[in-house]
């Protein structure tokens, strides 16, 4: 596009007509007229190539700035997304560990449960067997302490039957308790709570 839009390079048509000269070749007015309108012509293309040169090194460097630009955004988006990934592997790893620590623990407590609850049965077997030994043991004690009794009894109602018997000049006789059962009733009431759990 031409510097001055008013003025336009001449072209094939629009060349001055040269006119001959009277005696041979053309006028040298339109002549040089001619070359000065070709010189102005060339000088104005010339003008007109070198803007164009100008504005296409301008659209070059645009082009390059934004070349930069989108390689700029390609490479932060590339970093963006290995981010991505990397904190995407980071919670998957950290949601893998959780997952198997609290399956560790779950195991764990499970297993502690269950001996704790093995131990437990364990010493009710053992109580449970410490309770049948007493019973048995408090069982045998009732029955030897009425056999006592019995021939405590026993004893002394013979001592009361033979109360008016001699004895023996060198064997004096102790003399004999007025009531021979005076005893027995404190045995019994001493003895009560062991016959009645034998009962039982």
């Amino acid at each position: 596009m031409p510097s001055d839009p008013g003025v336009y390079p001449l072209g094939m048509d629009e060349q001055p007509e040269l006119r001959r000269a009277l005696f041979r070749g053309y006028r040298r007015a339109d002549v040089e007229l001619a070359l000065a309108r070709a010189t102005i012509a060339r000088e104005r293309v010339a003008l007109e190539l070198e803007a164009t040169k100008v504005r296409a090194d301008e659209a070059q460097s645009e082009v390059e700035v934004l070349r930069e630009q989108i390689a700029e955004h390609r490479r932060r988006e590339t970093e963006l997304l290995a981010a991505l990934d990397e904190m995407r592997d980071r919670r998957e790893a950290i949601e893998r560990e959780a997952r198997l620590r609290a399956e560790e623990i779950i195991a764990d407590a499970r297993e502690r449960v269950a001996g704790i609850r093995t131990e437990q049965l364990k010493e009710v077997g053992e109580l449970q067997d410490n309770v049948e030994q007493l019973l048995g043991l408090r069982s045998g004690l009732t029955a030897t302490l009425k056999r006592t009794i019995q021939e405590v009894g026993g004893v002394l109602e013979r001592l009361a039957g033979n109360g008016g018997k001699s004895e023996p000049e060198d064997h004096a006789p102790e003399p004999a308790p007025e009531h021979p059962h005076e005893h027995a009733p404190e045995l019994g009431i001493a003895l009560t709570p062991f016959s009645a759990d034998s009962e039982h």
